[in-house]
């Protein structure tokens, strides 16, 4: 983060990611340098936006609606390459997500003999209720207890009497205990597209403010304020350009 405060710029939208993203760390890193990259190029866009206006306003060749095209013209170009960056991340993050997800849920092999993996199959079957089945299941799960787990999720679900979605939860838990840095890695990416995709709405809108537009006021029958009659847009000035153009176009 930049050791100056640059009031014109939401904190929300401030290069870092480490405040949001409870797993990172040395070890999760390196998956999420492009996030971090994304973020810094949104934050200097977004200065660099603010900077043009106030450059433009300064500029004696150049009334209120050549700065605003000034300004908006600056700020598509550069927005451009910021939200393709993005796009990119947010799409790399997603990948490597449903990669490592993958992993994760893979299937088992029995640890126990063909006749005691039965046998605990049977054994879990034949609890009074679901909840004790879950509990039983999660206390190998924490045990690391490889034998009676895999008997478990190694074979169909119904023949522990648990259901499909709940065998394949307990899949992912049990991969995630075995292999820890693979699960803090999998939370840390989806926190990243998570935070990313939470940003885009306030990145765009920070962008069209930074940008601005033209408002026009009248004053009130009672001469006592100001009324908003008309917001002039980016959009509306190129429209009034190019319809003023074409009374100036060379018939052929």
């Amino acid at each position: 983060m930049s050791d100056k405060i640059d009031t014109r710029i939401s904190p929300t939208l401030y290069p870092g990611i480490a405040g949001e993203i409870a797993d990172y760390d040395d070890e999760t890193r390196p998956l999420l340098g492009q996030t971090e990259t994304a973020v810094h190029e949104a934050f200097q866009a977004l200065q660099s936006i603010h900077d043009a206006k106030a450059g433009a306003a300064k500029n004696p060749a150049l009334n209120e609606y050549a700065q605003l095209i000034a300004v908006d013209n600056h700020a598509t170009k550069l927005m451009s390459k910021v939200y393709g960056s993005w796009s990119r991340t947010v799409d790399t993050l997603n990948n490597n997500i449903a990669s490592l997800e993958k992993e994760l849920n893979a299937p088992v092999e029995q640890r126990a003999t063909q006749s005691m993996a039965s046998e605990i199959r049977s054994f879990f079957r034949g609890m009074d209720n679901e909840a004790k089945r879950i509990t039983a299941i999660r206390q190998a799960i924490a045990d690391g207890d490889s034998i009676t787990v895999t008997a478990v999720l190694g074979g169909r679900h119904y023949l522990s009497g648990i259901d499909a979605e709940t065998s394949a939860q307990f899949l992912h838990e049990w991969h995630g205990a075995q292999r820890p840095l693979e699960a803090k890695k999998l939370r840390a990416m989806k926190a990243a597209a998570e935070m990313l995709n939470n940003r885009y709405k306030m990145l765009t809108k920070a962008v069209s403010d930074a940008v601005g537009d033209i408002k026009i006021y009248e004053e009130s029958k009672d001469g006592k304020r100001q009324i908003l009659v008309k917001t002039v847009t980016p959009e509306m000035v190129r429209k009034q350009v190019k319809e003023s153009n074409a009374a100036f176009a060379v018939p052929v």
